[in-house]
């Protein structure tokens, strides 16, 4: 005599519901730009070229060597985002509070880049990745 289940399809539905339900609310883990590789498009500084500025800041550095990174034109919500280390900084404004000796190298990524590297940002106008000569 062949058995029947009981279960009906909500039945065997529901263990399936919630597991993708519980899958989708687990909350995802930090992007870290050490993790991720050099890409072609990012525009790289070296220690060298920072020294050959003379810059006092890092804002004098940038400047001399690619003004059009700090949005000079003004427009706030096209400022880069600053990083220092992995460690985000703000705005363009904390350029001068860093000494540009104290820096091995500068990248400057692209809107889409930095959302790459560093999930969503408030600003759109890509980042400033300063890496310092103690972390190199």
């Amino acid at each position: 005599m062949p058995r029947s289940s009981a279960r009906t399809g909500f039945q065997l539905a529901a263990p399936v519901a919630a597991v993708v339900l519980l899958s989708s609310c687990a909350s995802q883990a930090p992007r870290r730009s050490a993790l991720l590789p050099l890409t072609a498009t990012s525009s790289i500084v070296s220690q060298s070229q920072i020294t050959a500025t003379r810059g006092v800041t890092a804002y004098d550095a940038i400047h001399r060597l690619r003004p059009t990174a700090l949005n000079l034109g003004g427009i706030q919500t096209r400022d880069p985002t600053v990083y220092l280390d992995g460690m985000r900084l703000g705005g363009v404004s904390e350029l001068f509070w860093i000494s540009a000796a104290s820096l091995a190298q500068i990248r400057f990524l692209s809107p889409v880049e930095a959302e790459a590297f560093f999930g969503p940002v408030q600003r759109g106008g890509g980042a400033i990745v300063l890496t310092s000569r103690i972390s190199h």
